[in-house]
C-alpha cells in the first residue's frame, strides 16, 4: 500500500514538472544569485523496520503518519540559476507500529501484544537542488538530494498486551527515559516543480515536491532494546522481545511558498537630479526713493558728487505765509537765504510748487498757491539767483501731502516744494 502511495505521489510531481514544458516566460532574471526564504507543509508517512524481525510473527507493521512544516532559506546561484541549496529546518513525527503479535498461538482469548514508538523529530536538512529550463521560465522542474539530521524530542514508546475483557498487562515509556537514540541521520532524495510568479516588482514562487527518505541510524540508544511483554497463559509463559536493527524509511509531498529576501530591503531612494544652475545677471538693487529731502540733505549730496536732478526739497514749516495772503513772513528769510547761497555756487536749477490746504473753494486757493510760488522766486531773485534756474507751478489744494482733517494736516498742506532740474 506505502508503496503505490509513493509512486502515485512521484508521478504526481512528475507530471507538474512535464507542464513545464508548455509555459510563459516571466521577466528576465537578474544578474548573479537571490536569496529567498520561504515555508512548507506537507504529508509524511514513514516505516520502521527492524534488521532480525520474524517477518512471520511480526508480519502486520503499521506506517506513523505526520504532518510536517518546514522552514528554509534558498540561494539561487549564477544568472541562470540551475543549482540552488536550500537549507531547512522541519517539524515532523516518526515511529511506526507492530501489531497483533503471537496472536492465536497461544490463547484464543489473546487478541494480541501490540508494539507502538511515536517519537516527535526536529530535522535538519540540506537539499541540494538542480532546476530545469531557463531561469524566466514561469514553471521549472527540479531534482534535489539532501543529508537530512533529525532530533528527538518528544514521544512514548508502549509495548502492551491486550485480552478480550479489556484487561492488559505491559509497559509504556517515555522517550526521555527510553532507549530511544537523540540524533538520527538519513540520506532524502526528491523531485518538484515551482510557479513563479511577479507581485511588487519582485518574483516569488510556488513549489511542489515528493521525496522518499532512508534513515541509516540505528534509533536504539543503547544496548537495551525495546523490552519485552510477558503472557500469562494456562499453558506457558511466553515472552516477545524486539531484537535487531531499528530504522525508519518513508516518504514525504509538501508544498513551498518562496519569497525574495529583497521583499524586506528598503527600496533605496534614487539620488535627485542635479540642479541645472542657471546664471542669470545680479539685479540691480532697487532703492526707493524718498519722497522729499531737507536742504540739508541736498546740499550734503552735491558735496558728494551724488545725482540730485528729480529729487524735492521739501520746506514744511520752513515758509511761512499769513493767512490767506502770499507775502512771506520774516522767519522764513533764514531758509530762503540758504537755499539761495546753494543756488548761487551751483549749477542746480530748481522749480518752485506752490499747494494750500482746503479751506476756501478750489478757485481762490489755486490763485493764492500761484501768487505764493511767484513770491517765493522774487525773494530768491532778490537774493541773486540767476532767474535762469529759477521756475514755478502752482497746484492749489489737489495735492495734499496728508488730511485736511486737523489743523495739523492742514498746516502740512500749506507747503513750497523745490524740485531740483538738473
Amino acid at each position: 500500500m506505502m508503496k503505490r502511495v509513493l509512486f502515485s505521489t512521484l508521478a504526481l510531481s512528475f507530471g507538474l514538472s512535464i507542464q513545464a514544458q508548455f509555459t510563459t516566460q516571466i521577466s528576465p532574471s537578474r544578474e548573479g544569485g537571490q536569496w529567498f526564504f520561504g515555508v512548507g507543509v506537507g504529508f509524511h508517512s514513514n516505516t520502521m523496520r527492524y534488521s532480525d524481525l520474524d517477518e512471520e510473527l511480526f508480519s502486520d507493521h503499521k506506517n506513523l503518519n505526520s504532518g510536517v512544516f518546514t522552514v528554509f532559506a534558498q540561494y539561487d546561484f549564477g544568472k541562470e540559476r540551475h543549482f540552488s541549496v536550500r537549507p531547512e529546518l522541519s517539524l515532523l513525527r516518526r515511529g511506526g507500529r507492530i501489531v497483533d503479535i503471537g496472536k492465536d498461538m497461544y490463547d484464543e482469548n489473546i487478541d494480541g501484544i501490540h508494539y507502538a514508538l511515536k517519537s516527535r523529530f526536529v530535522d535538519i536538512r540540506v537539499p541540494l537542488v538542480y532546476s530545469f529550463m531557463k531561469a524566466e521560465s514561469r514553471i521549472r522542474p527540479y531534482v534535489y538530494i539532501a543529508p537530512v539530521i533529525g532530533f528527538a524530542t518528544r514521544g512514548t514508546i508502549r509495548m502492551q498486551e491486550d485480552f478480550a475483557n479489556g484487561e492488559y498487562v505491559g509497559y509504556g515509556l517515555d522517550l526521555s527515559k527510553a532507549n530511544m537514540a537523540s540524533m538520527y541521520f538519513a540520506g532524502m532524495v526528491g523531485i518538484g516543480a515551482k510557479y513563479q510568479f511577479k507581485a511588487w516588482g519582485n518574483t516569488f514562487f510556488f513549489g511542489v515536491d515528493a521525496s522518499y527518505e532512508l534513515g541509516f541510524t540505528d534509533t536504539y540508544g543503547g544496548k537495551k532494546k525495546d523490552g519485552k511483554a510477558e503472557v500469562n497463559t494456562n499453558w506457558s509463559l511466553p515472552s516477545y522481545e524486539l531484537e535487531g536493527n531499528r530504522n525508519f524509511s518513508g516518504f514525504e509531498v509538501k508544498a513551498t511558498l518562496g519569497i525574495p529576501f529583497s521583499v524586506f530591503k528598503k527600496k533605496a531612494v534614487p539620488a535627485p537630479p542635479t540642479p541645472v544652475i542657471v546664471q542669470r545677471p545680479t539685479p540691480i538693487p532697487v532703492v526707493k526713493e524718498k519722497p522729499c529731502y531737507t536742504l540739508e540733505e541736498i546740499n550734503d549730496m552735491m558735496q558728494k558728487g551724488e545725482p540730485v536732478a528729480g529729487k524735492t526739497i521739501c520746506a514744511i514749516d520752513a515758509i511761512n505765509f499769513d493767512f490767506g495772503k502770499s507775502t512771506i513772513k520774516t522767519e522764513s528769510y533764514a531758509y530762503l537765504n540758504r537755499l539761495a547761497n546753494t543756488l548761487v555756487r551751483t549749477h542746480a536749477r530748481i522749480e518752485v510748487k506752490g499747494h494750500t490746504d482746503n479751506v476756501g473753494t478750489e478757485e481762490f486757493n489755486m490763485k493764492l498757491s500761484h501768487k505764493r510760488a511767484q513770491a517765493v522766486v522774487d525773494y530768491l531773485i532778490g537774493r541773486g539767483v540767476d532767474k535762469d534756474k529759477l521756475s514755478y507751478s502752482y497746484y492749489g489744494m489737489s495735492k495734499p501731502l496728508t488730511t485736511n482733517d486737523t489743523e495739523e494736516g492742514r498746516t502740512m498742506n500749506r507747503r513750497v516744494e523745490f524740485e531740483i532740474l538738473k
